[in-house]
């Protein structure tokens, strides 16, 4: 659903309840705050806007009791703005585990870990401020 942003499948699996503890990092983002299919859709736009060719690389998956874990890893082309950072053009590969809570077959929380620090440095950024253009350099992003 995060690739495609299918409003009817959200509709169908996304719980009234449901909340994304992950938009925290953008408080701003009211959208992304919002509970249930709406919130869940926001999350999706924001990302399709920023990376083109979004996909989701599904790994391994876990399920015991009301708890679903994805292994994936999200890839894409950096082609819109990302928490501040100008499109580059760059390929990346985002490593994640994602953390469903389900109730009557539909998800109502997500939770995941992350290589954010990862992400950030396959973009370009410095961590002593600003940005600098990978591709300055011959290295391959971290996987």
């Amino acid at each position: 659903m995060i690739e495609s942003g299918d409003e009817e499948l959200a509709e169908r699996i996304i719980a009234a309840e449901f909340v994304n503890d992950e938009a925290d990092d953008d408080p701003e983002d009211a959208d992304r705050q919002l509970q249930g299919p709406a919130g869940f859709l926001a999350t999706s736009r924001w990302l399709r806007s920023a990376f083109s060719e979004l996909r989701f690389e599904h790994e391994h998956t876990l399920a015991e009791g009301d708890t679903v874990l994805a292994v994936t890893t999200m890839t894409g082309t950096h082609s819109g703005v990302f928490n501040g950072i100008q499109p580059t053009g760059i390929p990346i590969r985002h490593k994640q585990v994602h953390i469903f809570t389900l109730a009557e077959g539909r998800i109502t929380r997500h939770r995941a870990v992350r290589d954010d620090l990862g992400l950030l440095l396959q973009l370009g950024w410095n961590p002593t401020g600003g940005h600098q253009d990978p591709r300055d350099h011959e290295s391959t992003p971290p996987e």
